[in-house]
């Protein structure tokens, strides 16, 4: 698939929300597999404060598509949420709890004054050209 048709592709799914940017930077030199291992801890303490019968219940689940980008001083991620129907009313409360999860995570890291912080935007102009730069690394992982 090209990447003109990736990006239609997650635009054109409902339960994907392109419509909001959501960018959790750590402000340090970390690897891509920490990074991961980070974002996947955050979606199982999401999902179980959420739902906790979410193991049993993965349509029930909410998901990270993950692409993972690394700047000089500052390895981050951008997100695209994956959200089930019945939760999707409730997007902007669970932003936050991610928000507040994330920071909890970077004050428990071995690292000392890690300031890890999560860009949100609720209100993008253009879900296309959004998309499009979220997805310009190729480091994708599903969480």
């Amino acid at each position: 698939m090209s990447k003109v048709e990736i990006t239609n592709a997650l635009i054109e799914d409902t339960n994907i929300k392109t419509n909001v940017q959501l960018v959790a930077n750590t402000y340090m030199d970390i690897s891509f597999d920490r990074l991961t291992k980070m974002l996947s801890l955050i979606n199982a303490q999401l999902n179980q404060k959420l739902f906790r019968y979410y193991k049993k219940y993965p349509d029930r689940r909410i998901g990270f598509h993950c692409y993972h980008e690394r700047v000089e001083g500052n390895t981050h991620s951008n997100i695209f949420l994956k959200i089930p129907p019945k939760q999707s009313h409730d997007l902007v409360n669970i932003v936050l709890l991610m928000e507040d999860l994330w920071k909890q995570l970077g004050k428990r890291s071995k690292t000392r004054g890690a300031r890890f912080k999560l860009y949100q935007d609720f209100n993008v102009d253009d879900e296309t050209r959004c998309t499009r730069y979220g997805r310009k690394e190729n480091n994708y992982v599903p969480i």
